[in-house]
């Protein structure tokens, strides 16, 4: 029998009290108001206490800043390094200085300076009127990029100034335009004009200043290459002279001058240092080779002259004095003042210049001046007559009774007739039938000068010399020799032909040249200056003698 233990069964009301009740069982499931707060009040309250405690905790710890750093802006800009035979870039906008006034002492002479603002490269901005010259009002300036004295037109706005004022025209920009194209095209490649030797030096130095009437410099966009070839060999002219330090097979000094004037001018327009040396050698070379006259003779020969016994008027115990190949010293000598040129016996030569002409070249009761002093009498030359007042003018003697008086020559002889520019007719014209463009060249500028550029007697010739020239322009740009092409006489002789420049090449540039340098009359005007004894002075037409600064950065190697 198993046992079992037995649990003695319990009464009645402890097995009621064992069991919840139905109303206890539905109580419990209710869930009240009381509850909720009992069970969420807490979390809430230990949510909120974290929360405020991590606010805390944030501003008690410190941050260290980053560095503060400034933003830079860097524009990376490609820096040209030029040499003679690259092409510069186009020239960027450039910017008008002012010119500002400044003492300049020099020994022995009275000098009045101006030097006035270009675009170096080209300011096309607006100019103010322009009123032309006395010969007499420049001022220095210390920019490498300023043009000085009267150069200041040679900008692009200046250039359409003067045409407009002066008489010029669009038709004659067109012919200036086409003649420094074709130069362009006919140089040659070691950067000179010509064919032949002898002719080279004039013809570079010529074809050179015609591009820098025209305000061309080695930074300009057309014409910049081209430009730079041509002062690289001048250059190399200058530094390859001969044993009697003229420049190689030159013809009679004349092409010696012509450089010597180039290079001045080149230096006026872009103070390149190495173009400052040459100009200051070949300056010295035109003081030492002046003669006790204050002229010059071929090649700088400065013998004694003996007396000739089939002629008894001739001039014996002298130098000869050459007014054709001193006038183109001249030229050179004011460029290389009007430059800034500071070479030892400048101001004396010009002084000397200036008392040669009136003392020994100028023919007195006639007017004029002769071509040489080879004979106590001697009549006036219509070429050297221009010559002559022109270099008066530049030397700031445009108002002396032999400047004036030799104008006057040249508008009344033969009736008028040197004021004629008649390329056709040229057998019976009543000037020079050998070299009419020589002296269209002088007188053209002698004639702008006397009158300011305007006036009948200025406006006869303008009317003349430019429309001829207008239509005597090839269609390619060139000009020919005026008596090549239209005189019957013989062509062995002296005068603008192959027998004294050569080949068909040499006349054509040579033409070219000078027919350009006329239509640029109206803003070339030639840098001038005033000399007087004493005491150098700021404000007289032409130049500075004032020392600048290149800022252009080109290089000449």
């Amino acid at each position: 029998m198993n046992q079992e233990q037995q649990i003695p069964p319990k009464n009645p009301q402890e097995q009621q009290q064992q069991y919840a009740s139905y109303h206890e069982v539905e109580a419990a499931r209710r869930i009240t108001i009381q509850d909720i707060k009992d069970h969420v009040t807490g979390p809430v309250v230990s949510i909120i206490f974290h929360a405020i405690a991590l606010t805390l905790l944030g501003t008690i710890i410190i941050f260290d800043p980053p560095d503060s750093r400034k933003d830079i802006e860097v524009e990376m800009t490609e820096v040209d390094i030029r040499e003679i035979e690259k092409i510069p870039e186009p020239p960027k906008q450039e910017t008008v200085e002012v010119d500002q006034e400044m003492e300049i002492e020099r020994p022995d002479v009275a000098v009045d300076v101006q030097v006035e603002v270009d675009d170096v490269p080209t300011v096309d901005a607006p100019m103010q009127d322009v009123v032309m010259p006395n010969v007499m009002t420049i001022a220095p300036s210390n920019s490498a990029l300023v043009l000085p004295g009267v150069m200041a037109l040679r900008s692009g706005a200046g250039r359409k100034k003067g045409v407009k004022k002066y008489g010029g025209s669009q038709k004659s920009e067109r012919g200036v335009d086409k003649g420094l194209r074709w130069l362009r095209d006919h140089q040659n490649p070691d950067g000179s004009w010509g064919d032949e030797a002898k002719a080279k030096a004039f013809l570079t130095g010529a074809a050179l200043l015609a591009f820098l009437a025209h305000g061309e410099t080695p930074q300009s966009q057309e014409y910049g290459a081209c430009i730079l070839k041509a002062i690289k060999k001048l250059i190399e002219m200058v530094n390859t002279r001969g044993g009697n330090g003229l420049v190689k097979d030159d013809a009679n000094a004349y092409g010696h001058a012509v450089v010597a004037y180039a290079l001045s001018e080149a230096y006026a327009l872009t103070k390149i240092p190495m173009v400052e040396v040459a100009m200051n050698t070949m300056t010295e070379t035109l003081v030492k080779g002046q003669n006790n006259l204050g002229g010059y003779n071929y090649n700088h020969n400065n013998g004694l002259s003996a007396a000739d016994p089939k002629n008894p008027r001739t001039i014996s115990g002298v130098p000869r004095y050459d007014l054709s190949v001193s006038a183109w010293h001249y030229q050179a000598l004011k460029a290389a003042f009007a430059a800034g040129c500071t070479t030892p016996g400048l101001e004396k030569a010009i002084e000397n210049s200036i008392k040669g002409m009136k003392d020994v070249m100028y023919c007195e009761g006639a007017g004029g001046f002769r071509y040489s002093n080879g004979t106590r009498v001697g009549n006036p030359s219509a070429t050297m007559s221009a010559a002559g007042s022109l270099c008066l003018q530049l030397f700031g003697e445009g108002k002396s009774r032999e400047a004036k008086t030799s104008v006057k020559w040249l508008e009344e002889t033969a009736n008028g007739g040197l004021m004629k520019c008649d390329w056709k007719n040229i057998d019976s014209y009543a000037g020079s039938k050998d070299w009419p463009l020589y002296q269209w060249y002088y007188q053209t500028q002698a004639i702008f000068q006397a009158y300011d550029g305007s006036g009948p007697v200025w406006k006869q010739w303008n009317d003349q010399f430019q429309t001829a020239l207008i239509k005597e322009q090839e269609s390619d740009g060139h000009w020919s020799s005026v008596r090549e092409k239209y005189s019957k006489a013989k062509q062995d002789q002296h005068g603008e032909n192959t027998h004294s420049l050569g080949s068909k090449l040499n006349i054509d540039i040579y033409a070219t040249a000078l027919c350009t340098l006329m239509l640029e009359v109206y803003y070339r005007y030639l840098p001038t200056f005033k000399v007087v004894s004493g005491t150098a002075t700021p404000g007289a037409d032409g130049g500075s003698s004032g020392k600048t600064d290149d800022t252009t950065g080109l290089i000449i190697k």
